[in-house]
């Protein structure tokens, strides 16, 4: 993952609880300082032993620590990074959704190397299925984080009524089975 990635859970615990937590998480992952430059790329283990550690210092599942950054990311990194991006993305959640992967291949042309999860919408009766097909493993509550923060984005309550994992050889294809309302 990159260093964008990085920073903003490092953004994410300064904000919510403080730099000395911060320096606790960072002590605790055994992550090098370096680690944070946004335009460079990282082994994903580094991200990872930052949520692990974020875990444990904040005595919180990991899971939830996963989706807080989630939304954190719609609401915080995403926002400041690509703020014009996503206004041009959807003007409500389902239509963003619907472009995700377009807005993701905007973003490719910035980021050596990258390769960014996929999104795939359908509708069922009163309720959308959201595909959501990456090379990671792990980072399923951090997806229902942004569902949840974009749900906040646009003013919508989203309410996860399944969850549904399908086999493939490698990587992750879940499936999130949502219903929307206004809030």
């Amino acid at each position: 993952m990159y260093g964008l990635i990085n920073n903003s859970l490092k953004d994410m615990i300064q904000k919510q609880f403080g730099e000395d937590k911060w320096q606790e998480v960072l002590t605790a992952s055994n992550v090098p300082e370096d680690s944070f430059l946004s335009m460079r790329r990282y082994d994903d283990d580094i991200t990872y032993s930052l949520a692990g550690a974020a875990s444990e210092v904040l005595g919180a599942p990991v899971d939830a620590c996963l989706e807080m950054f989630g939304q954190h990311w719609v609401l915080e990194t995403a926002s400041k990074s690509y703020g014009m991006l996503l206004d041009a993305a959807g003007r409500d959640m389902i239509g963003f959704l619907r472009n995700m992967n377009s807005l993701h291949d905007r973003i490719t042309s910035t980021f050596l190397d990258y390769v960014p999860p996929e999104f795939h919408v359908e509708e069922e009766g009163t309720a959308y299925k959201i595909h959501y097909i990456s090379q990671r493993l792990g980072l399923n509550s951090f997806v229902v984080g942004l569902l949840k923060g974009l749900g906040t984005r646009f003013s919508t309550t989203v309410t996860i009524l399944e969850q549904t994992d399908v086999a493939v050889e490698k990587g992750t294809h879940t499936i999130f089975k949502v219903e929307l309302s206004p809030a």
